[in-house]
């Protein structure tokens, strides 16, 4: 309600202004047109006209028409008594009255169309932005599990430079068996379920499918002990959505390591280090997962 009150308010206040401007122009014009004697002041007072429409629209225009017109019935009137005219000065009003009326009807009409057209690019631009937003997220995002994918990698590898960070790399255990017994559509689905539960369940980290059934997570912490329970979690809860004979049990392997990636080549350097422990991981009998803290 108060929007709106605020809205209509703004909206008179603007009409008032510009009728007061056009109204002030034109009287300017007017009283410079008299008082210099200029000997054809239509043309002058014309092109006010269309300066005040194209600038504040039909009001100006009506104001500036009125205006005119007055003018031209007191400057050809006889006595300038704004009631007698000689038939030449009634055919000269005529011929003004009708040329600043088309005047102000064209110029009002193309500033409203133009307004029109700004509005209307306004838009476009709006939705060009939204439709650039979402192509660029969907670019960075992968389609089945809707994690990051390596191209919002490229994007964000340098934010992570010179960080405290966990970089953890996790993979879906015997997921080859999973599509061969179930299923490559089975397959898909445990990916996606796999997405959901990361985002779901780990705080604070960008996840990433980084390859067919691995995923790279990047934790902005070195809360180990929080990052174990919320894997135990996720662990828990994927064996609970099969029953391993109509449908496929998940589970996964993860290494991480944690600390500080103070160059590039630190971080990569972390990615490789967490690889490596989650495939010990999986040598150890997999469901499972283990940490260190990085060192160079």
């Amino acid at each position: 309600m108060n929007s709106l009150f605020s809205s209509d308010y703004e909206e008179k206040s603007n009409l008032l202004f510009t009728s007061l401007a056009t109204f002030c122009g034109m009287a300017l014009l007017i009283g410079l047109a008299w008082f210099l004697k200029i000997p054809n002041p239509n043309m002058v007072l014309i092109t006010g006209l269309i300066v005040f429409t194209s600038l504040y629209g039909r009001i100006s225009g009506f104001i500036s028409a009125l205006l005119i017109i007055v003018y031209s019935m007191f400057f050809f009137s006889t006595g300038h008594n704004f009631f007698s005219y000689t038939a030449i000065n009634f055919q000269k009003i005529l011929t003004i009255a009708t040329s600043v009326v088309i005047n102000a009807i064209i110029v009002a009409t193309l500033r409203h169309r133009w307004k029109k057209a700004q509005m209307e690019l306004q838009r476009f631009n709006g939705q060009l932005l939204e439709h650039n937003e979402k192509l660029q997220s969907l670019s960075q995002t992968d389609a089945l599990t809707h994690l990051y994918n390596r191209f919002a990698l490229r994007a964000n590898y340098d934010s992570y430079v010179g960080n405290l960070l966990m970089v953890s790399y996790l993979d879906i255990d015997n997921f080859k068996q999973i599509n061969d017994r179930f299923g490559h559509e089975a397959g898909d689905s445990v990916l996606r379920k796999m997405g959901d539960c990361i985002r779901n369940t780990l705080t604070n980290t960008d996840a990433y499918r980084y390859g067919g059934d691995e995923f790279l997570l990047i934790r902005k912490d070195t809360d180990n002990d929080l990052f174990e329970l919320q894997l135990n979690r996720m662990r828990n809860y994927l064996a609970s959505l099969g029953d391993g004979n109509t449908s496929p049990q998940i589970y996964f392997s993860a290494g991480y390591v944690y600390g500080v990636a103070e160059t590039p080549d630190d971080l990569r350097s972390m990615f490789e280090k967490a690889d490596e422990l989650m495939y010990e991981a999986k040598r150890l009998g997999k469901k499972n997962f283990l940490g260190r803290p990085y060192r160079q």
